[in-house]
């Protein structure tokens, strides 16, 4: 069986190496493909994928990444050729199911929509609408629409920052948005979710606002049995939004004592949960995307 794994860089980086070496480890042909020269073709009805000149044959693909900063134009040709590829064989994430749950303010609507608790979010382009957000509800943090591992975010407590910064933002094109802040016990949690089964979960600590492992935060494993309610959300989160693996993020508020589902990661990383946990996330992505393609 021949399998791929999808990405935008030039050489495979580590999560995409390390799935490559998985496919291997069990007796596939793994394939590399970068997401910016793959085509497709409509032919009667058929559809053709190519990479570069060669048509592209495969069983099945493991998507993770596409890009960053990309033009509309781009983005939109980029995703409609791996629509056109899922239309062929099992592609894990799915294409669309995996930009959803990567728009952030997309995401916690779907999961808003479907009864999933999520923060108080805003997303805006006025100044003024950030502004009285903050100023009622004191803390908030501003996030990029698209991003992960914590990087960008912000802790806003001022409304007149608030109204500097959307207003700043709105002059560059981009738009705000804001979550408000929850007050954390001093961890929140990661749950791994591959196809219907929590494969690993960790809290992760930190004495800073920010718990991503990526900021320094330090993982601790956490077994199913011990927070049945966090991974049954994480179960429920995965499935509302049609996805196949994922990483969730859900937080505990001290204020409301209730949990919320953050964010829901399409292409997460692993690496933290892999030393919290022992969880090598790789091996069971492969083998649920194999048992899928044989079905």
């Amino acid at each position: 069986m021949k399998i791929a794994v999808i990405e935008y860089r030039s050489t495979p980086p580590r999560s995409a190496q390390e799935l490559l070496e998985a496919i291997e480890r069990r007796n596939h042909t793994p394939i590399y493909l970068k997401a910016h020269i793959l085509d497709a073709v409509i032919s009667g009805r058929d559809i053709i994928i190519y990479h570069g000149k060669e048509e592209v044959n495969i069983d099945a693909a493991i998507l993770r990444n596409i890009g960053f900063f990309l033009s509309l134009e781009v983005f939109m040709k980029r995703l409609g050729v791996l629509e056109a590829l899922a239309q062929k064989i099992p592609v894990v994430n799915n294409p669309v199911a995996s930009f959803t749950a990567r728009d952030k303010w997309r995401c916690l609507l779907k999961l808003s929509m479907s009864g999933i608790p999520v923060p108080e979010t805003l997303i805006t382009e006025n100044p003024f609408s950030a502004m009285h957000f903050v100023s009622i509800r004191k803390k908030a943090v501003l996030k990029p629409i698209m991003g992960s591992l914590g990087l960008g975010s912000v802790l806003i407590a001022d409304p007149d920052v608030a109204f500097n910064t959307t207003r700043s933002l709105r002059n560059a094109g981009i738009p705000s948005y804001y979550q408000v802040y929850l007050e954390k016990p001093g961890y929140d949690y990661r749950v791994f979710v591959v196809g219907d089964q929590v494969i690993g979960a960790m809290k992760r600590t930190s004495s800073y606002w920010k718990t991503n492992i990526a900021q320094g935060a330090q993982g601790i494993a956490v077994k199913v049995e011990e927070e049945p309610e966090i991974c049954n959300l994480a179960l429920k989160a995965t499935k509302i939004l049609g996805l196949e693996y994922a990483g969730v993020d859900i937080a505990y508020d001290t204020m409301t004592q209730k949990h919320y589902v953050l964010e829901v990661n399409a292409f997460p990383h692993w690496e933290g949960l892999r030393r919290a946990t022992g969880v090598n996330p790789p091996d069971y992505i492969v083998e649920y995307i194999i048992n899928k393609a044989k079905r």
